[in-house]
Parts: structure tokens; C-alpha cells; sequence
């Protein structure tokens, strides 16, 4: 019992004194990092310590970044740095180790005192044999046309390493490929694990020459396809567990590759339509296309070409009458057979033998006879109107 209580005693301390050096640490306006560099055991489930590594704590402000401080591990794998609080808030603080050829990051050190997991490493053996990139998921999003007639489209991969090493691209090769759409430019790399120094683009194809460690990455880039190319069909190329197709514009939509619409999303105050498919084949392609509004009935084009037609002619009255005013002139502001009763009548006369001459006229040239023969029909009880004669 008392072996126990003095074990209980001695873990008490243990962490009071960490605690207390925590507080110094802050109190004093330095802060610590205590973590160890590891490796996988292949299948096993604990990483074995690499003992005798560099570690290098690094500096990244507004003013530029660097390395601030070095040490290698002791022969638990473990290493320890003490550091001044930056006088720039703004500052990030983390660690890089490099091993086999490959340099890795730990996340930001955003606390004043970061130790175990935050702080820890794990660093991989690497390999040039071919092998599966998983591709987890797919996101393409389909912005609405700009000025120039062109859509901008951003793509967002999800790629994931399942093994236990880090795939490097032999010479001359690279680690994971896709396709552009044949007229796309303005290729730009964006935010993401992969860096745009490791990411070209050559004959149509995007090329990641990047090593890609084990776990999951995030690749995106952006280009810009000329609104005529839609619909556009956009090929699967790696099986996918997620793909996901955004598209801005209210008629937009995507079809293949076993999509679905589901609820669309607002982003950044900008409204998509959203479409869904999964477990997509690599022979798969899905195609996008921008509808165009739906055409109004051609009725409704005769009318509106009437109603411009006699905008025109009002016009076209309205100068003629402005010269014979400036002539001295009686100004009238009709044609001479507008008020004439049997000029009309014969009008009509005509616009009735010439529609009967055509056996099954169609609904637009009816629609047009019907028209017109209702604006000189008016125009003839005004007429005789005015002459009082009644018809």
C-alpha cells in the first residue's frame, strides 16, 4: 500500500512540476516544445523512435521566414526546444525534420507549450515502385460566365496514401496525373498540401511530381474554359470514393458518372447547384452543361416584332411631321389613306385575297393576317367616323 501511495506521490509531482514549468514558461514569455521523431513497425501498431535525427525549429512572420534553433534526438527519438515569444503576434512557429530524402512539417505551434502528440513526428521510408493513390474524393466547381464568355472552374482532389511509405516520382515520372479540358488556360495551383513549385501542366495534363507521404493530401488548381465548350465532359481518370460537382448557375447541371442533385449550398454569398456521386468508375465521365433560357412561343416574337414596328413607324411620322411644320404645312400625323375610307377598305380587300390564296397558312402567318387586319379595320370606323357614315 505504501509502495503504491509513493508511486501516486511521485506522479503528482511529475505533473505539478510540468505544470509549474508551463507556467513559468508563459509567465516569462517563452515557450517549449517537447516531442519525438518516429517511424512505422510496417504492420505493427507502435512506431519504433529514430534516435540521432536533425530537428529544426522555424519562424515564419510578416517579415519573412527561418530557422531559429537546431538538435538532433536523444536515443528515445525525442527532442526539446526552448525558445523567446515572438515580439510579432502574427508569427507561426514549427518544426521540420528530414529523412530518406524527404522533408516533413509539423503543424503550427500555436500554444506556448506544445508536447506529445501536437509535438510528435512520424517520418517514413520512401519508395519509387508504382503504386495506388487512393483518390478520396473529387470537387469541381463551376463558376458563372465573366465578361471574356469564359467559366472559371476550380478543382479540388482528396489524394491518399494507404501504405506505410512515401511514394517519390523516379526520374523522369511523376506520382499522381489528371486531364484538362482541351481549351483550358490560366492553370493556377491553389492552396493545399502539394506544393504549386511541384505541379506543371504539359500537353493537356496536369503533372504532381511531388513525393506524397502516407495519409491524406489535398491538390487544388484553377483554370479557365471558354463558355462555347459547354457541355463540357470532364473524364473520371482514378477511381473515386466522392465526386462532387458544384455549379453557379441557376440552369446549370451534370449528368454521368452517377451523379445526383442534392440541396444546393451558398458559398461565400454565391449560390450552387450541387451534384453527388460515389464509388465513381475511372471509365466514368460526367458532363456539364449550362442550359440556355427557354425560348418564348413564336407568337410572342410576332407581337414584339409588330410593337417595334410601330415604334419605327412613329418615329419615322413623328420627323415627317416635324418637316412639313418647319414647311408650314397642315400637319396630320397619319398617312394619306389612314383617313380615307375607301383606301382602307381596299386595304383590307387585298390583305383578305392575298391570306385566302393560301390554303393551310401556318399559326404565325394567321396570327399576323389577324393583326393587321384589326389595325385597319379600326383605322376604317374612325374614318367613317369622321365623314358620318355609319357602317
Amino acid at each position: 500500500m505504501s509502495i503504491a501511495l509513493a508511486a501516486l506521490r511521485r506522479i503528482a509531482l511529475v505533473l505539478a512540476l510540468a505544470v509549474a514549468t508551463s507556467s513559468l514558461a508563459a509567465a516569462q514569455g517563452t515557450r517549449i516544445v517537447d516531442g519525438r521523431v518516429m517511424k512505422p513497425r510496417g504492420t505493427e501498431p507502435d512506431p519504433f523512435p529514430i534516435p540521432g535525427i536533425m530537428v529544426t525549429l522555424h519562424r515564419v512572420s510578416r517579415s519573412g521566414g527561418r530557422p531559429i534553433d537546431s538538435t538532433r534526438t536523444d536515443a528515445s527519438g525525442r527532442y526539446h526546444f526552448r525558445y523567446p515569444a515572438p515580439a510579432d503576434s502574427s508569427a507561426i512557429h514549427f518544426v521540420s525534420v528530414a529523412y530518406a530524402g524527404i522533408t516533413y512539417f509539423s503543424a503550427p505551434l500555436r500554444d506556448p507549450v506544445v508536447r506529445g502528440a501536437d509535438a510528435d513526428m512520424t517520418v517514413f521510408d520512401t519508395t519509387s515502385r508504382p503504386m495506388t493513390i487512393t483518390q478520396r474524393g473529387r470537387h469541381i466547381v463551376v463558376s458563372a460566365v465573366d465578361s471574356a464568355k469564359r467559366r472559371g472552374i476550380i478543382e479540388v482532389f482528396e489524394l491518399s496514401n494507404d501504405s506505410s511509405v512515401t511514394r517519390v516520382a523516379p526520374p523522369g515520372s511523376t506520382t499522381w496525373e489528371g486531364g484538362l479540358p482541351p481549351h483550358a488556360t490560366g492553370f493556377r495551383v491553389g492552396d493545399g498540401d502539394i506544393s504549386g513549385d511541384a505541379v506543371r501542366t504539359e500537353t493537356g495534363r496536369v503533372l504532381v511530381e511531388a513525393p506524397i507521404a502516407p495519409g491524406l493530401k489535398q491538390l487544388s488548381f484553377s483554370y479557365d474554359v471558354p463558355a462555347r465548350d459547354f457541355p463540357l465532359s470532364i473524364p473520371a481518370e482514378h477511381r473515386t470514393d466522392v465526386l462532387e460537382v458544384l455549379v453557379e448557375e441557376p440552369s446549370g447541371t451534370a449528368t454521368g458518372a452517377g451523379v445526383s442533385e442534392v440541396d444546393p449550398v451558398e458559398v461565400d454569398g454565391r449560390h450552387f447547384r450541387r451534384f453527388i456521386g460515389r464509388d465513381v468508375a475511372p471509365t466514368a465521365v460526367v458532363r456539364i452543361a449550362i442550359d440556355r433560357p427557354p425560348a418564348l412561343p413564336r407568337r410572342y416574337y410576332i407581337m414584339i416584332v409588330a410593337l417595334a414596328l410601330g415604334a419605327a413607324m412613329l418615329v419615322v411620322l413623328a420627323r415627317t411631321t416635324w418637316r412639313r411644320g418647319t414647311r408650314g404645312a397642315t400637319i396630320h400625323g397619319e398617312p394619306a389613306w389612314a383617313n380615307d375610307p375607301d383606301a382602307l377598305a381596299r386595304r383590307i380587300a387585298t390583305l383578305d385575297a392575298e391570306f385566302e390564296r393560301n390554303p393551310s397558312p401556318s399559326e404565325e402567318a394567321r396570327e399576323t393576317y389577324e393583326l393587321r387586319r384589326a389595325d385597319l379595320k379600326a383605322r376604317l370606323a374612325d374614318a367613317l367616323v369622321r365623314r358620318g357614315r355609319v357602317e
